[in-house]
């Protein structure tokens, strides 16, 4: 009995602990182009996970943003942002934006990762 107590207590203990190192799912540039229209969110989110940020719009039209950060090492080299737009529960529509971050300027800027303080 006490074995099965102890064979349990491991399990869940395993269980927990991969849960924790487990990534979540991710959106990516080719997972984004394979998002079909008609798709429903609910397909959408255990495909892709639960979005960055959902905007309502004036339309009655939902938002949902994805955003994938690519690094070069410790360096964020460009965002994507993916935004599906949703209406009655599938999307109808999509389109992405790509940012990156501002150029470091050695001659103004002392610091890239922390502003001049007064």
């Amino acid at each position: 009995m006490a074995k099965n107590i102890l064979k349990i207590g491991s399990l869940l203990i395993l269980t927990s602990l991969m849960g924790c190192f487990s990534t979540p799912a991710m959106m990516t540039y080719s997972k984004y182009n394979d998002v079909q229209l008609g798709t429903s969110i609910e397909q959408l989110e255990a495909q892709m996970g639960t979005a960055y940020s959902v905007h309502k719009k004036k339309d009655g039209t939902t938002e949902y943003e994805y955003i994938e950060r690519i690094d070069a090492g410790n360096t964020l080299v460009a965002e994507n942002h993916y935004f599906l737009i949703v209406q009655d529960g599938k999307v109808v529509g999509k389109y992405m934006s790509r940012q990156s971050p501002p150029a470091y300027d050695l001659i103004y800027q002392s610091e890239p990762n922390y502003p001049d303080s007064p």
